[in-house]
């Protein structure tokens, strides 16, 4: 049942991370931007991808019964079901294509910046690097542009991972988001974790493609909860949606999880074009670069399709 037309407090679901709560108290802070007088309240709900983190994370979801869920959404997802939070934070490129039809992205904010960024230890072998990463996006795209590279796998959030890489015997570089270091605070070009220095290097989007969805944070509320999706919908940033649009309707179309190496996004000029560019890596291991451009009369999911019927069959 929808509650009344009228909130004054919103009860946002979120995981527990330092960057998870970040997110969460930016969306919190544009909420009460646009409404003033709103209280906000962070409930802080602990996930499958959280929880395990003892196996690869393309594994998570079969070891843990979440289907085909976002193995660091199920839980919060259940939260909002079962009315315990009105709205639920995600990092977008954390959830799968198609939205239970229980709930509805009601805002989007302005996208971060969206490349990865190259986290290197000083002491590392530039010509046979060693780079830890959970992600089989950022493997493949290692193996593909660094042929002398070789992967190791890593798991935790930012910081863990960057005092992982600190002490570690074997890892000399790994790779996050630049979303993610902005957010907590990591914008220098050097830092020094338990005593080494370590160089970031941004990656050129070019040449290493970020996550659907990379760099934007999602507000999620339950489509029989009117007076929660609209106030949720008065933060919608209108062209950081329509992108998301895209992107979301093509990891849709290709049916991906975290399991499947996809990498893409969409972008939108000054005079509302769209274009959606797309790397794809077959189960074979070969590299598919697509892309499409829409003009302003097309939706994005009409420009998503338009790059998916462009896939080998």
């Amino acid at each position: 049942m929808a509650r009344a037309l009228r909130l004054e407090v919103l009860r946002i679901g979120t995981r527990g991370s330092e960057l998870a709560l970040a997110q969460a108290r930016l969306a919190a802070e544009a909420l009460q931007r646009a409404h003033p007088g709103l209280r906000c309240e962070l409930r802080i709900i602990h996930t499958a991808g959280d929880q395990r983190t003892d196996i690869p994370l393309s594994e998570v979801n079969k070891a843990t019964g979440t289907g085909d869920k976002g193995v660091f959404i199920a839980a919060i997802e259940e939260a909002l079901a079962a009315g315990e939070i009105d709205c639920a934070v995600h990092s977008l490129k954390d959830m799968p294509g198609a939205l239970d039809p229980r709930f509805t992205l009601a805002a989007v904010l302005p996208r971060e910046q969206v490349e990865d960024v190259l986290v290197e230890r000083e002491d590392a072998d530039a010509a046979h690097p060693v780079v830890a990463t959970g992600s089989v996006r950022r493997a493949h795209l290692v193996n593909l542009l660094w042929p002398n590279a070789r992967t190791i796998p890593v798991r935790g959030n930012v910081a863990t991972r960057l005092k992982k890489l600190a002490e570690s015997a074997e890892a000399t570089s790994t790779l996050l988001a630049r979303a993610g270091l902005n957010r907590l605070g990591y914008t220098q070009d050097t830092l020094v974790v338990c005593g080494r220095t370590l160089h970031l290097r941004p990656l050129p989007v070019d040449d290493f493609p970020p996550a659907l969805g990379q760099g934007v944070i999602a507000l999620e509320t339950r489509v029989d909860d009117a007076a929660a999706t609209a106030l949720v919908s008065a933060v919608n940033h209108a062209a950081t949606s329509r992108c998301m649009r895209a992107e979301r309707r093509f990891l849709d179309l290709l049916k991906a999880d975290c399991s499947v190496p996809v990498a893409g996004l969409a972008t939108e000029d000054a005079n509302g074009i769209l274009t959606l560019r797309i790397t794809y890596f077959t189960p074979q291991g070969r590299c598919i670069r697509l892309s499409h451009t829409a003009s302003p009369a097309d939706s994005p999911e009409t420009l998503a399709q338009a790059v998916y019927a462009q896939l080998p069959r």
